[in-house]
């Protein structure tokens, strides 16, 4: 029995499918949302509190088996401080002269 091709062609059928990485998963997530830009907002008001509580936290409370506590709170303080600063990046679109009016 030959495959049916679709308007999404004979290739997708066949393609493997693989789970989704941790990056792949927060794009789609902050794109793709029925709420729009509302989904960045969550993600990212969930980054800020949740850094904020564990970089606060007794190491003995947010340890496990698998990563210390002194390692959670290091990430924790290393992501709670990059939400707080301002990250620029390079942008080929942007003009500087057009920004500098």
């Amino acid at each position: 029995m030959q495959p049916r091709l679709g308007h999404q062609g004979l290739t997708e059928n066949r393609m493997a499918k693989r789970p989704m990485s941790n990056i792949e998963k927060m794009t789609h997530i902050m794109t793709f949302s029925n709420y729009g830009a509302l989904a960045q907002c969550f993600v990212m008001d969930a980054l800020h509190k949740w850094s904020d509580l564990i970089r606060k936290a007794n190491p003995n409370d947010v340890g496990n088996s698998f990563i210390s506590g002194e390692a959670w709170i290091g990430v924790a303080n290393e992501i709670h401080e990059r939400l707080n600063s301002e990250m620029l990046i390079n942008d080929p679109e942007s003009n500087e002269e057009e920004q500098e009016l």
